[in-house]
């Protein structure tokens, strides 16, 4: 099937990793090998869950701040662009956060779907719901994330998982991933060989 709509995670794909996650759990009090911290959030009193929501807060304006695109992002957004495909976001980062990013690095988005929507990743919901908006079947979606919970989110939702592999995290996920790439812009290249592949498809299907 061609690809007809791409869906990016933020942090570590559209941008270069920047969030020390064990720094955060040690300031907020989570053991640091727990369980993910929105998780662990939602079982904290009120007033626990205040606290960590300024912690957390907190370092996501510092790498809001400090941010640096991937290499090759902005130059994959174009060609994406070029290709006539909706962009959208899905993080479990807040919404207006990816928007100030976005205008940070004069990045366009189609829709972004943050914490404060709805179940964050690995749950389905988000990128279904991005999906519906884009009026794209999840099969004919590409999502593309560095992180475990982008591909098992890829996969609860029926769409095509593209793992972008950062330093350090050869063969991690491996497992739960269609593609694997080392720079935004081969999703380009998945991209046109979907699209080959159908056509060739559709012709020896008419000759057949």
């Amino acid at each position: 099937m061609p690809i007809r709509a791409v869906v990016f995670d933020l942090d570590g794909t559209i941008t270069e990793p920047y969030f020390d996650f064990d720094a955060i759990r040690e300031e907020i009090g989570l053991e640091k090998n727990g369980e993910p911290i929105l998780e662990a959030m939602e079982k904290m009193t009120p007033a626990q869950r205040d606290r960590a929501e300024h912690i957390l807060h907190d370092h996501e304006q510092r790498a809001l701040a400090a941010s640096r695109l991937n290499p090759g992002a902005a130059e994959t957004l174009a060609g994406l662009r070029g290709r006539g495909l909706p962009i959208g976001i899905l993080t479990r980062n807040r919404k207006d956060n990816a928007e100030t990013l976005a205008r940070r690095h004069h990045l366009q988005f189609d829709a972004i779907v943050g914490r404060e929507d709805g179940p964050v990743k690995p749950d389905a919901f988000g990128l279904l719901r991005l999906c519906q908006r884009f009026g794209v079947p999840p099969a004919d979606t590409l999502m593309v994330g560095d992180y475990l919970f982008d591909l098992l989110c890829a996969k609860a939702a029926g769409a095509v998982a593209v793992w972008m592999v950062n330093k350090g995290q050869d063969g991690a996920f491996s497992e739960h991933a269609d593609f694997e790439i080392r720079k935004l812009d081969e999703i380009l290249q998945i991209i046109d060989d979907q699209e080959r592949s159908d056509k060739i498809g559709s012709r020896e299907r008419m000759h057949g």
